[in-house]
């Protein structure tokens, strides 16, 4: 594929296309882009007349002749459920389009995609995870978003930064609803009977996880703060103490992405976490099964953890007490952010399919839709706009997430299954073999490195 050949092979109705062009650089110029009433919205409230003016696709651009698109997105009740409630408002002010929803359990998902791809079937528009969009790119599965429409700038504008992990090569290929952010979870008896307030730096931390842990022997009863490098703590690392320690995860962050594991802000930043087990032996590997099990039942005094645990803790413990802070700071504030964003596939590549996946796409990323989803799912808002509702920020679990996302960084990746599972092996080397933390990260990132540099070998030839 030539570098520009994704694009050009998509063509578009230009007369439709015409007709938006100028609503949209008239909103880009303005620096808005186009939510009259956005402000107004009342989340559970959406009137079919005023779908249409919110987003980047003019109102007036309309499909030919009436036209069926699929979705497709993995079973999650709670968004399965506020999907299906969405989909006849969106319907009523589109009469011409109609919405097939198409759900498969979370473990099938990428198989059934996989399988769609190769058999050349599938959906319009997919639901998929923000790190899987490189390869379906690679694989020539997806359609940039019709630029004509979403604008680049118009896009940043819109969004916080972490968005730009779907851009490839000056292109967006997908827009979130919501998106998720880490933060520290504390429990509230323990660290009130240490004598302490919610750590908010790395000192801080140290001493509230030696302070909290209980013993007996060699046994842990409660450890201070849980060992998760399998679960959030290889993101912890990688976009949020590396950065917090004045560095980058990647020292070129546009294109071809060059890793910058082994610097010495990210050798120490790597060291800081592993001393929680081998230096201050405060954790302990697979305790209580996992982390958010251990800190649910009241048996860690810390966890760092997303936004979207909030909601398991509260059904399935509801008798913990317990609070949120960001993520303790060092040199510098710095989160790890992730979502999942709505792509449209190559069977959607032209005429009124692809204007239909693109206003379903514009509906799901308005700040209508986005009002409704937080408090609906518990993820957090994408767009900049609602990062400051007053409705929102009411709630004290969900506020330090929300406060962190203008300094939540999301991860570019090819494969995220060998990411982590690189960070996972050095960390083991480390705590485990006693192998140097320089040489471990050296091993981890150059088998990453190799994956960057083939894909854009492949992307760019």
């Amino acid at each position: 594929m030539t570098r520009n050949g994704n694009r050009t092979q998509w063509s578009l109705d230009r007369r439709k296309l015409l007709q938006a062009g100028a609503a949209t650089a008239g909103l880009a110029a303005a620096g808005r882009i186009g939510f009259a009433g956005a402000q107004d919205a009342t989340p559970g409230a959406s009137p079919a007349s005023d779908l249409a003016t919110f987003g980047f696709v003019p109102a007036d651009v309309t499909v030919s002749a009436p036209v069926e698109i699929e979705y497709w997105q993995y079973e999650y009740a709670t968004k399965t459920d506020l999907v299906n409630q969405l989909i006849p408002e969106f319907q009523a002010a589109n009469p011409d389009i109609t919405i097939k929803h198409v759900n498969f359990p979370y473990d099938d998902f990428r198989q059934q995609v996989a399988a769609a791809v190769q058999a050349g079937e599938g959906p319009d528009v997919l639901n998929v995870f923000y790190g899987w969009v490189p390869a379906y790119v690679q694989q020539q599965f997806l359609v940039p978003l019709p630029a004509d429409y979403f604008a680049n700038d118009a896009i940043e504008s819109a969004y916080f930064p972490m968005v730009q992990t779907v851009k490839i090569e000056d292109a967006y290929y997908a827009l979130p609803t919501a998106v998720r952010t880490l933060a520290l979870f504390y429990n509230e008896d323990l660290l009130s009977a240490a004598g302490l307030e919610p750590p908010t730096n790395w000192e801080e931390l140290v001493a509230a996880a030696q302070a909290t842990v209980v013993k007996d022997g060699e046994n842990f009863e409660i450890v201070g703060i849980t060992q998760d490098i399998d679960g959030q703590g290889h993101s912890w690392w990688r976009e949020g103490l590396i950065r917090q320690n004045g560095a980058l995860p990647f020292s070129d962050e546009t294109q071809n992405h060059t890793l910058n594991w082994t610097s010495p802000e990210a050798i120490e930043a790597f060291k800081y976490l592993t001393d929680f087990l081998t230096e201050y032996k405060v954790t302990q590997t697979g305790f209580q099964t996992d982390g958010p099990t251990a800190f649910g039942s009241g048996k860690a005094a810390l966890h760092v953890d997303g936004s979207y645990r909030l909601g398991t803790l509260d059904n399935d413990f509801p008798e913990l007490k317990y609070g949120v802070v960001p993520l303790p700071e060092h040199k510098d504030k710095a989160s790890f952010a992730s979502f999942w964003a709505n792509t449209i596939t190559r069977n959607a590549a032209e005429g009124d399919k692809l204007i239909a996946s693109a206003k379903w796409i514009d509906f799901l990323s308005s700040p209508s839709v986005q009002q409704r989803w937080t408090p609906a799912i518990g993820e957090l808002p994408a767009r900049t706009e609602l990062a400051g509702d007053p409705a929102l920020l009411e709630d004290a679990h969900l506020k330090p997430f929300i406060e962190s996302l203008p300094w939540s960084y999301s991860t570019f990746t090819i494969n995220e299954a060998d990411l982590r599972q690189a960070v996972m092996d050095a960390f083991d080397q480390v705590t485990l073999n006693g192998v140097d933390i320089e040489s471990a990260l050296t091993e981890a990132q150059d088998k990453i490195q190799a994956q960057y540099d083939e894909y854009w070998a492949t992307i760019g030839s």
